[in-house]
């Protein structure tokens, strides 16, 4: 009997290769772009409080408040009574102290005028009552999440009023009652019923509150915890004055029926309480609605934080800010000092390597989006046409405090893809020709130079140079072998093409071809043009050493036509950021030549991309060319480039641009800085051209050696 066959989308995506892996879950570990700030990752109820520091810094004092009560609907207890770990490592200590947030967040909370405009928004009634024993931190702000979700909340206090340990506990003097009062109106306005002057395992059994309401959260502070130990036989506790609870989620062995804050661990803080609060509302609405209550949550223990310190422990030990409970509150702060102080902010948000990159801007909101994205999988045609539309230019890398390379991530989303035979995609069509071209044998050449048998190093030619300046080509090779006695050619495609489209097994060819080829001729180093090719052969580890051609003439070769009062701009490129000695042997040349360079500010290790790069203009032409424009746009004047692709594509949009070898040696060189790199045709007559001229070449000396 035949067995039906599951249908390729009813199965699961494949899982990404460790590499991937690796890869992207460094960017969500680590990359800052979406946060959060110290501040933020370091308060138990994630309030922003960058964002409402800033709101401040400006006077938008209402708008801050609102920030804060979005995760806080207590702003003025907090404000008075919090233990600040936020401040503990805000960025500021390493200049001076930390930026005072607590005492920021309580101007806010007095400033207000009138009645506290709390949020009271809630989702629609679910129909479902949950019962929340204790009207001490944990549990109101329980009752406060649970009711906002959209369920019937009860709270059950013993006290004859809301607190807990807000107004038994705390003297009026540190948190003036008035202030409780006013955020703790928000209970009444949110309508959850309240029934004080009930005790649990006195008043009611537990057994009871479970078969009146389906959820039932025990917050009942420390104190309450040993009255629940010893009137409850069937609650299992940690100890004899605490309760037994699952520290992520807050279950006990009682199906329904969650315990957190003071009354689990023992005396805390008041927002570590509240903390537990909100945790276990979580746990209860998962259950209620019938989720995996413990899948995905957050672990009790700190995350690691996103932006260093730069002092020693101890230095930050004596400049931060002791919470202190037992004097009274300081003075408030007045309106000016409370935006004087919130100026003091440095504003921790990263966005750097969006601000820089136009894919990135297009398609995230910062590098994590895209690492969830392929962890997903490449299956859908849109995560791979994403994939394919960035530059591989390694400037995010550059920029990130954390040197995360979004496009190392990428280029293994699209090795992926052509594993997955997902890849590459059907517009590379023309790439893959123009890669199968440039090693085959019509368009490669290996050779010594003429005259030998044997030769130590090889002019690595590239495809795109001798595509649009065959008699350049010639002219560098001749001042190769000229100042470097015993040079040949190697004219080969370098597998850049073949690499940044995912084909991992065809570029792996090339790199064999390419040892071959060394091996033949005796060549223990390659003598590259292109910056492109100097950076896939210094990656691909041919056991050779690979240098280029301005860096082997900048000090010997003169150039023969001076111009003198020219004044330039440098594109350098973006595969060559990380290599000083080609970005100055390349300026030498110049000055030789007697131009004057103005650099632009993405210059050097900061190189833009050209737009060409990554293999991205068939994929996305509009996002090509916005790159390209950006890129030309950084100068008024004529850009310089030391790569034929990147004057191509500078070209392309109108750019007045030249090779370097176009200013140094063409009489004509101000009419070509206009015109436009060939086309495919004569590129590919070109390079043939170039071969045929290279097999022609004799002797400098006229004679064999």
């Amino acid at each position: 009997m035949a067995t039906a066959l599951t249908p390729p989308w009813a199965l699961p995506p494949p899982e990404a290769t460790p590499a991937l892996r690796q890869q992207a879950e460094a960017i969500l570990e680590r990359c800052r772009g979406d946060g959060p700030a110290n501040c933020v990752a370091r308060c138990p109820l994630h309030v922003d409080a960058r964002g409402y520091v800033q709101l401040t810094k400006d006077g938008r004092f209402q708008e801050a408040l609102q920030l804060v009560r979005e995760q806080l609907p207590f702003p003025g207890i907090l404000g008075y009574a919090c233990a600040h770990p936020c401040e503990l490592h805000c960025k500021r200590i390493d200049t001076d102290s930390p930026v005072r947030i607590r005492d920021i967040k309580r101007f806010l909370a007095e400033w207000e005028p009138g009645p506290p405009q709390h949020r009271v928004d809630c989702e629609p009634d679910r129909g479902k009552q949950v019962a929340v024993v204790g009207a001490g931190p944990a549990g109101l702000l329980a009752a406060h999440d649970l009711r906002r979700k959209g369920y019937r909340v009860t709270i059950f206090e013993k006290a004859a009023g809301l607190g807990g340990c807000l107004t038994s506990r705390i003297p009026a003097w540190r948190i003036p009652r008035d202030v409780v009062d006013r955020d703790l109106s928000v209970i009444a306005a949110l309508g959850i019923d309240v029934r004080t002057g009930i005790e649990v395992g006195r008043d009611i059994s537990l057994r009871q509150l479970r078969e009146g309401f389906p959820a039932v959260l025990l917050l009942t502070g420390y104190a309450g915890a040993l009255a629940l130990t010893q009137g409850e036989p069937e609650l299992q506790h940690a100890r004899r004055e605490i309760l037994g609870a699952n520290p992520v989620t807050g279950e006990t062995a009682i199906p329904g029926v969650f315990a957190a804050g003071d009354a689990t661990s023992g005396p805390s803080t008041i927002v570590y309480a509240m903390a537990q609060g909100r945790r276990v509302a979580e746990s209860a609405h998962r259950f209620l609605s019938g989720l995996d209550v413990g899948a995905d949550r957050e672990s009790p223990l700190p995350a690691r934080l996103l932006w260093s310190l730069d002092i020693p422990e101890a230095e930050r030990r004596r400049r931060e800010r002791t919470p202190v409970m037992l004097t009274p509150a300081v003075p408030p702060l007045t309106e000016a000092e409370a935006r004087e102080e919130a100026a003091r902010c440095l504003d921790c948000q990263c966005g750097l390597c969006v601000k820089d990159c136009e894919f990135l801007a297009k398609h995230c909101h910062s590098p994590r989006d895209l690492a969830r994205r392929v962890l997903a999988g490449v299956e859908p045609l849109d995560t791979r046409t994403v994939a394919y539309s960035c530059n591989i230019c390694e400037l995010c890398g550059t920029v990130c405090p954390e040197h995360l390379d979004t496009g190392k991530m990428l280029l293994e989303a699209r090795r992926e893809a052509v594993r997955q035979q997902l890849g590459p995609l059907k517009q590379h069509k023309p790439i893959v020709g123009y890669y199968k071209a440039g090693v085959s044998k019509p368009f490669t050449l290996v050779m010594s130079e003429p005259g030998r048998t044997k030769s130590k190093r090889l002019f690595f030619t590239g495809c795109s140079l001798p595509a649009t300046a065959p008699a350049h080509t010639l002219r560098v090779y001749d001042e190769l072998r000229r100042h470097y006695p015993g040079t040949g050619v190697l004219m080969w495609c370098c597998g850049a093409p073949a690499e940044l489209i995912g084909m991992e097994e065809a570029f792996e060819t090339t790199k064999r071809q390419l040892q071959q080829a060394a091996e033949a001729t005796g060549a223990e180093e390659l003598v590259a043009a292109c910056p492109d090719c100097l950076h896939t052969l210094r990656g691909a580890d041919l056991g050779l050493t690979i240098s280029t051609v301005w860096e082997r003439l900048a000090g010997r070769w003169k150039p023969p036509q001076t111009r003198e009062g020219v004044v330039v701009s440098i594109h350098d490129s973006c595969k060559g950021r990380h290599d000083p000695a080609l970005h100055a042997s390349v300026r030498r040349l110049l000055d030789e030549g007697g131009v004057t360079v103005q650099d632009v500010e993405y210059a050097g290790p900061l190189a833009r991309c050209c737009g060409f790069g990554g293999m991205i203009a068939p994929v996305d032409p509009a996002l090509q060319g916005r790159i390209t424009d950006r890129r030309a746009n950084e100068s008024p004047l004529p850009m310089i480039t030391y790569c034929a692709g990147c004057r191509t594509a500078l070209a392309s949009r109108g750019k007045a641009s030249l090779h370097i070898l176009d200013l140094l040696l063409s009489d004509d060189w101000q009419q070509k800085m206009t015109q436009k790199s060939p086309g495919s045709i004569p590129r590919y007559l070109n390079r043939l051209k170039t071969k045929w001229a290279f097999k022609r070449l004799r002797p400098l000396s006229g004679k064999a050696e």
